[in-house]
């Protein structure tokens, strides 16, 4: 039985009802951590949901930026995005090869951009796989779409903006990376980055909203968690990370939480770590 409640998240049997559906599109957004050695879209090659496409993150990025992952504007992501030949009446659901990881990243640039018809499969390949659900090699094409794009700039924050509410009642910035990376025990796993966390920060490590099968727990376990780190859903929440994949994880979470205002801090610790 699937225990998420959280509206942006469909099962594996959902998805597998509905593989042939045309409204349905299916999105690899799998990317890996440099030191981990794995290649999202080499795995893809080799296996994928039937009917799925691969969404390099690296190359939806801006890649003239010194720090990873940063966002681009509308028009040039549109100007990439169209090779999917997604169009506006179509539904997407994206997904990742750790389970819950980087497949949430999309989902909010998806929604930056101002599409919202976007969904994560809850436990992503591994439950996929591990239920014995087809998958092949064969990689679709289609024909090319440009969506027309919106920037919803609300959902986004600077490292400009993050200093200037460091000391705010109604802002709290919650960090998704590990305790140990937060605390400044573990080095962090980009060179040039010190340790340690912005000022006043929240340590909410996103593994902690996960079940053992990479599903996401219950709203009401996550209410409790919520509860017990101190934040306020009531207030404006900045999510970030080592370099803003992990913290869409907490926006997708916060999201469907009746959280007053979320946004990601695009440059998050990559940028923040870096300052001298």
């Amino acid at each position: 039985m699937n225990s998420c409640d959280n509206k942006y998240f469909v099962s594996t049997n959902w998805l597998y009802e509905r593989l042939d559906n045309p409204k349905i599109r299916i999105l690899d957004a799998s990317w890996y951590l440099p030191h981990v050695k794995r290649s999202g879209f080499n795995e893809f090659k080799n296996k994928h949901i039937p009917g799925a496409s691969f969404f390099d993150l690296d190359y939806f990025s801006n890649m003239n930026s010194k720090f990873p992952h940063m966002a681009i504007n509308e028009k040039e992501f549109a100007d990439r995005f169209e090779i999917f030949g997604i169009t506006p009446d179509q539904s997407i659901i994206v997904y990742d090869g750790l389970g819950l990881f980087s497949s949430p990243r999309l989902l909010w640039l998806m929604h930056l951009y101002g599409f919202h018809n976007v969904f994560i499969l809850d436990g992503g390949l591994p439950k996929w796989i591990k239920e014995n659900k087809p998958t092949n090699k064969e990689i679709p094409k289609f024909k090319p779409y440009k969506l027309d794009l919106t920037y919803e700039k609300n959902l986004i924050v600077s490292k400009d903006f993050v200093a200037k509410s460091l000391n705010s009642k109604d802002i709290q910035i919650i960090d998704a990376r590990s305790s140990e990376r937060f605390k400044g025990i573990q080095k962090e796993p980009r060179k040039g980055l010190r340790s340690g966390n912005i000022p006043g920060s929240i340590n909410f490590y996103y593994g902690d909203v996960l079940n053992p099968d990479f599903t996401l727990k219950s709203n009401e376990a996550l209410k409790d968690k919520i509860k017990q780190l101190g934040i306020d859903l009531k207030k404006h929440l900045i999510t970030t990370c080592g370099s803003g994949v992990t913290a869409a994880i907490l926006y997708v979470t916060f999201k469907d939480l009746d959280v007053k205002r979320i946004s990601l801090y695009d440059g998050s610790w990559c940028e923040w770590g870096s300052l001298k």
